[in-house]
């Protein structure tokens, strides 16, 4: 599933919308309402404010939307895919840009050769199985430095009535290309509350927060050293 996941983003990566510039295909076929495109304004200013700093690391870069934000604050950015077509894309947007340092790997696999201030990651946490979530978090954690910061957007829970999932409630949606084929993606809801819990384990608090209708968006830091048991089972509590 992880590997049609992957196989999807790379055959969807000619026709993947430019929402930035309201241009390309989107996802279901028809482009989203006003609201959608306000909200998305709102989750790129939390980034913009969030002047994540240092060497940043971005897990699934995509067609380089977020990359763009990124580098007005970052030091150095490297921008991660699994798709050499999405990183093209990337590329093109950003000129060339001599911060930004492109990586073709998968996340999973991926080694990093250094340790990093920062690591941010949009529209992908919902890609990552239920099974996988906290191996992902404890990766994230890895990477960064002690007291390092993380930023990451993606679909609020009530997007789920816009994918066609395999079973309700389950973890596994039907998309389909422009060509009419057919591919099975992972796609997971998280709650707040599974997030918060998740990253807490990996010793990174993150605080999650909603726009009115769309998306979420989590900020959050690693703690100077690994939390004590006691302490989260108080942040469970």
């Amino acid at each position: 599933m992880l590997e049609e996941t992957k196989e999807y983003y790379r055959q969807r990566a000619a026709q993947y919308s430019d929402w930035a510039n309201r241009t390309g295909n989107y996802e279901g076929g028809s482009e989203p309402d006003e609201s959608w495109f306000s909200e998305a304004r709102t989750v790129i200013e939390a980034l913009e404010a969030a002047r994540l700093d240092g060497d940043v690391l971005e897990v699934a870069c995509g067609t380089g939307i977020w990359t763009d934000v990124l580098v007005k604050n970052a030091n150095s950015v490297t921008a991660l895919d699994s798709s050499q077509e999405m990183i093209e894309r990337s590329k093109a947007r950003l000129k060339a840009n001599p911060k930004v340092r492109f990586v073709l790997a998968d996340f999973y696999g991926w080694l990093p050769d250094m340790a990093y201030d920062a690591v941010t990651f949009s529209f992908w946490i919902s890609h990552v199985p239920s099974w996988k979530l906290d191996e992902f978090a404890s990766k994230v954690s890895k990477c960064l430095k002690p007291e390092g910061r993380v930023f990451f957007v993606d679909q609020r829970r009530e997007a789920m009535k816009y994918e066609t999932l395999d079973r309700p409630g389950g973890e596994v949606a039907t998309r389909t290309l422009d060509d009419g084929r057919q591919f099975k993606v992972v796609k997971h809801f998280y709650s707040s509350e599974e997030i918060g819990e998740c990253f807490m384990r990996s010793g990174i608090r993150v605080r999650v927060m909603n726009t009115p209708t769309h998306f979420f968006y989590a900020s959050g830091q690693k703690l100077p050293e690994a939390l004590p048991s006691s302490a989260q089972d108080d942040h469970r509590r």
